[in-house]
């Protein structure tokens, strides 16, 4: 059995399925009366106290209904929980009580269809009040015949159990109305005596002002096993365990009542078996004419079921609070192995990718403490590239879909420095398979990806180096082979040996230059131990003292302003100047004029421009002069490597080179450096 009068819900089942007793108003029955005076003595003390029972009871709404369902009677209980007044509501149908839906399904009549073919009909739902409110009503509705077993009408008991509260207040006003309605009440005893006495579910019994049973249900009988006969002039104690009447339960309850007007109380209670079951009581004091106490009303609930329920939902509560320590302990050991993890990068993530939390590893890696990061979306690593391309949010979907997604790439720390990155991101599932998040697990292999890259350069270079070797190197070599040859034809031809040798003197010439160039260009390194504070002003006072005799030759005039000290290595330097000088004097076909000068920025950078006025060179070859062994111009003698020497010295000391440059206008390197601070 439920906690409440009934099981049913409104949702078109009426909770009336089994056949019950119809109420016969017999004479039999009628003669109650009779009995009821006999055992409580004359003057109609019975009736007065029955009516006071019935009247006072504030937890249940007692209503008589006649045939058609309109209200005849209406009790303090009934009052207090739909709101209505007596001399507002009787006479009017019951479906006021019931929900626009409710009353749509045509759930009211079914219900009275039913107590009608079945004798009663059980159904809780929510039900309206007055104000407009709803409350969550148990109803018993049960069909009251007469001798001819015709309906006469129908009994109506309700309990809310939506458990709410009326204060003591207004059960006081609505009691001292009632005492303006004794004599309704006393024309409608007999009728209210059946429909306790149906009643099955709730023991509804009443007490004397010393605790004998004075009446006994049929609720109080199935509840407890006692016929009527066997406990009416007992005292209610003997439901009560040895202990409790030990500790003075039962009496105390009675002083409560007595005291407050109710008393409540919960607790294991005996039956006639000697088997116990939990019983929910409420005892409510009865007043006479004169406000004195001339009895109790108690009305008992058996809640055995839910008293199990409850202890097995302690027991569970008590198991699955254990496990959860249990699994808090290990997840904190969990936590902290992952914590001090400095290595590896590990997060986690909600759905969304917001940060949850940061390992030692992240901050070190990332450079963000967890406090920075905790909230933000772990795209703010990613750079601003890979963002507008919508990778991050990618590499999530394909974990959200596949389970894990890997990548590689660029990332940004807090600095603004970027670091390769080797990412694995997986997604989190509860019990229901369900993503609640995603782990990230980030390493920082920048020194393998550069390794990487070193190497993938020196095997480049390596067979840039064989093709020199092949090619360039084989050409001059293939010359002094054959002019060598035509010399030793012709020993007698004066005037060709020579030219024959002048041609062998320039082939070994170029050769030689360039395998000047190629050492050159591969001792060219960014050794830090190699590094001093060099004055450009001196570097370039020696360089113009090496083309004294080209500069004289030429009629060039070489300009330099003043330079900028820089954090670099000496001889990179002179070779750096020493191929830009070169250049501008080499590609010249007027007297070269040549300027060198230097510009700060607000950045801290410098920025040294070699100007010159020579022939210049086509725009589409501004970036291919500065890869090895090739040339703009083949007219003019060069190996192809001096501007990628110089390319790479300007690398090595962390900055940059450009070219602008303009057929027959002229030529400007730009070389860009940060300063010494």
């Amino acid at each position: 059995m439920s906690d409440s009068i009934f099981s049913a819900v409104t949702t078109g089942d009426s909770g009336c399925d089994r056949k019950q007793s119809p109420i016969h108003l017999t004479p039999q029955l009628l003669s109650s009366t009779r009995i009821f005076n006999d055992t409580f003595g004359s003057a109609g003390w019975h009736n007065h106290l029955f009516q006071k029972m019935v009247r006072d009871l504030e937890e249940y709404a007692l209503v008589l209904l006649d045939a058609e369902g309109t209200i005849l009677t209406w009790n303090t209980g009934a009052q207090l929980l739909i709101g209505f007044e007596e001399k507002e509501i009787v006479g009017s149908d019951f479906r006021v009580f019931f929900t626009m839906e409710d009353r749509s399904e045509g759930l009211p009549e079914s219900y009275l269809k039913s107590a009608r073919e079945n004798g009663n009909c059980k159904f809780d739902g929510w039900r309206v009040k007055n104000d407009g409110g709803k409350f969550w009503g148990s109803v018993l509705l049960s069909a009251l015949r007469n001798d001819e077993d015709a309906i006469i009408g129908f009994s109506l008991v309700s309990i809310d159990l939506s458990e709410s509260k009326a204060a003591e207040e207004r059960q006081r006003r609505y009691n001292l109305e009632l005492e303006h309605k004794n004599e309704e009440l006393r024309r409608s005893e007999e009728r209210y005596h059946k429909m306790i006495s149906e009643v099955e579910d709730y023991a509804i019994i009443l007490l004397d002002a010393n605790g004998i049973v004075q009446n006994w249900n049929k609720g109080a009988e199935s509840i407890k096993g006692y016929t009527a006969n066997e406990i009416i002039g007992h005292h209610f104690s003997r439901f009560y365990l040895e202990a409790d009447i030990r500790k003075n339960i039962p009496d105390s309850l009675l002083d409560v009542a007595r005291q407050k007007g109710k008393a409540s109380h919960e607790g294991w209670r005996l039956k006639k078996n000697g088997s116990t079951f939990w019983g929910s009581v409420v005892i409510t004091a009865l007043h006479g004419t004169e406000n004195e106490i001339i009895g109790f009303s108690k009305v008992t609930r058996d809640l055995t079921e839910r008293k199990m329920a409850e202890e097995r939902q302690h027991r569970y509560a008590l198991e699955l609070q254990y496990k959860n320590a249990q699994l808090r302990r290990s997840e904190e050991r969990y936590h902290r192995m992952i914590a001090e993890v400095e290595d590896y990068a590990i997060i986690m993530m909600d759905t969304q990718g917001r940060i949850l939390n940061w390992n030692r590893g992240a901050e070190k890696i990332k450079g963000y403490a967890e406090s920075e990061v905790l909230g933000q979306h772990f795209g703010i690593f990613y750079t601003y590239e890979d963002q507008r391309a919508g990778l991050p949010q990618h590499l999530l979907d394909i974990a959200r879909t596949s389970g894990k997604s890997t990548h590689e790439g660029w990332r940004i720390r807090k600095d603004g420095t970027l670091f390769w990155a080797s990412v694995v991101i997986t997604s989190l599932h509860d019990e229901s398979k369900a993503i609640i998040g995603f782990s990230k697990v980030t390493r920082d292999l920048t020194t393998k990806k550069k390794a990487d890259e070193q190497i993938q350069l020196q095997n480049q270079q390596l067979e840039e180096y064989a093709y020199v070797a092949s090619h360039d190197l084989q050409e001059p070599l293939r010359k002094i082979q054959m002019f060598s040859y035509l010399l030793k034809e012709s020993p007698d031809n004066k005037e060709e040996v020579m030219r024959n040798i002048d041609r062998i003197v320039s082939a070994s010439e170029r050769m030689s230059m360039l395998i000047n160039d190629v050492l050159n260009y591969a001792q060219a390194t960014d050794d830090e131990d190699f590094f001093e504070q060099v004055d450009l002003n001196l570097v370039l006072q020696n360089v113009r003292k090496d083309f004294d005799l080209l500069l004289a030759q030429k009629e060039a005039v070489l300009e330099v302003d003043e330079l900028p000290v820089l954090h670099a290595i000496p001889i990179q330097m002179h070779q750096l100047f020493s191929n830009l000088i070169s250049n501008a004097l080499k590609f010249s076909d007027k007297p070269p004029l040549i300027r060198v000068y230097a510009e700060n920025d607000a950045t801290g950078k410098v920025t040294i421009t070699v100007e010159d006025n020579g022939i210049g060179l086509d725009p589409v070859y501004e970036e291919k002069i500065f890869k090895r062994f090739q040339r703009a111009n083949t007219e003019k003698k060069g190996t192809g490597i001096g501007l990628a020497l110089c390319k790479k010295i300007v690398e090595n000391h962390g900055g940059t080179i450009a070219v602008k440059s303009e057929l027959n206008l002229g030529t400007r390197f730009l070389l860009s450096f940060d300063l010494i601070t």
